[in-house]
C-alpha cells in the first residue's frame, strides 16, 4: 500500500471529527443508561423525565454524524478504506441511536407498572444487567475510538455474560410470576429484552469496527428495528 492509499481516517481532520462525534454520542447513551438504572433499580422514577429528555441530545448527535458522513462521501472521493469508515460510522451511529431509544423504552415500561415489584432477587438481576450492558456498550466505544479490530471481534464473546444473565432473569421472573402478577412479569421481560438488545447493538459496533480496519464483513448479529420495539 502506497502513502496515497493509506486510509485518511487516522489523520484527516474531518474524518477525525466524525470519529469524535460517534464516540461522544456513545458517551451520551452510556450516561443515560446509567441514569435509567438509577431511576429503575433505585426507585427514582422522578428521574424518568430527565432520561427521556436526554434522548433528544442523542438524536441530535445522530443527525450530525449522519449528515457529516454523507457530506464527506460526497466531497472527499474516499478510498475504499475511508469509505468503509464513513459508511460504518453512519451505521454505528444508528446502532447507538437505537440503544438510546431502548433506554427510554426501559423507563416507560417501568413507569407503566409504577416501579419494580418488591423482589430483591429480580432487582439484583436488573442491577447486574444494567451494569453489564453498560460495560459492553462503553467497551464498544473504546474499541471504535481506538479502531481496534481484535478487541472489536471479542465483544461478541463478552456479550455471553449478558445473554446468560438475561436467561437467569427470565427464569427468576417465572418463579415469582404468581407473586408479582402478569403485568409486572410482562414489563420485566420487556426490560430484560431491551437491555439484551443494547448489548447486541454494542456487539454490532465492535464487528463494524473490525470491518473498518480489516475489510472483512463482520458476522451479522441480527439487529433490526423491529426487534427493538
Amino acid at each position: 500500500m502506497t502513502a496515497d492509499e493509506q486510509p485518511r481516517y487516522h489523520s484527516d481532520k474531518k474524518l477525525l471529527k466524525i470519529r469524535r462525534r460517534v464516540v461522544k454520542m456513545g458517551d451520551l447513551v452510556v450516561k443515560n443508561l446509567e441514569l435509567a438504572a438509577e431511576a429503575v433499580v433505585e426507585d427514582r422514577l422522578d428521574l424518568a423525565p430527565e432520561v427521556i429528555a436526554a434522548d433528544q441530545d442523542i438524536d441530535r448527535a445522530y443527525a450530525k454524524v449522519d449528515r457529516s458522513t454523507f457530506m464527506a462521501i460526497a466531497q472527499q472521493q474516499p478510498t475504499d478504506a475511508d469509505l468503509r469508515f464513513l459508511v460504518s460510522s453512519s451505521r454505528l451511529a444508528y446502532e447507538l441511536e437505537r440503544s438510546g431509544d431502548l433506554v427510554v423504552n426501559i423507563v416507560h415500561a417501568t413507569k407503566r407498572i409504577k416501579g419494580l415489584p418488591e423482589s430483591p432477587t429480580l432487582r439484583d438481576y436488573l442491577r447486574g444487567l444494567f451494569a453489564e450492558s453498560g460495560r459492553i456498550l462503553e467497551r464498544s466505544m473504546d474499541v471504535f475510538d481506538r479502531l481496534d479490530a481484535a478487541d472489536g471481534a471479542k465483544l461478541d464473546k463478552e456479550d455471553d455474560v449478558v445473554d446468560d444473565l438475561v436467561a437467569e432473569f427470565y427464569a427468576a421472573i417465572k418463579v415469582e410470576s404468581d407473586t408479582i402478577g402478569l403485568e409486572a412479569g410482562i414489563a420485566l421481560n420487556r426490560i430484560g429484552r431491551f437491555l439484551e438488545r443494547i448489548a447486541d447493538h454494542a456487539v454490532n459496533v465492535g464487528n463494524s469496527t473490525a470491518y473498518i480496519v480489516t475489510g472483512e464483513i463482520p458476522r451479522h448479529t441480527g439487529s433490526t428495528a423491529a426487534e427493538d420495539e
